[in-house]
């Protein structure tokens, strides 16, 4: 019986990539989304202060492209877009010049680039 259990418990247990994918699916069903260059984005703009499942999709994203450093990763991804999370978003500015220029905002060029690296692949 008790492994019974542990099994059906077990299969509730969703992989980083799982949670990942419903962060995104539940991020999309919140605040709508629209088709740009190719992708369909969040139609939100984060910033410090932020919170909820789309900012838990950009931590998600941030820490899948190593840009959390390895002591916040198992704390990170919380929903609420605090000093870590806007340190990490400027790195990915940073980076990558997809982005749009370094504001620590996640607009449209951000959420395209966080996408086109780090979903369906």
């Amino acid at each position: 019986m008790l492994g019974a259990v542990v099994a059906a418990v077990a299969g509730l247990t969703a992989t980083p990539a799982q949670a990942q994918y419903g962060y995104w699916q539940a991020c999309m069903q919140e605040v709508g989304s629209y088709h740009y260059l190719g992708w369909d984005l969040p139609d939100v703009t984060l910033g410090k202060g932020s919170g909820g499942v789309c900012v838990k999709e950009l931590q998600s994203d941030l820490v899948q492209l190593g840009l959390v450093p390895s002591q916040d990763v198992a704390n990170f991804v919380d929903g609420d877009f605090g000093g870590k999370t806007y340190d990490a978003v400027v790195a990915y500015q940073r980076k990558y010049s997809d982005a749009g220029g370094v504001d620590g905002l996640v607009g449209r060029n951000t959420w395209h680039g966080l996408i086109a690296r780090t979903e369906f692949e």
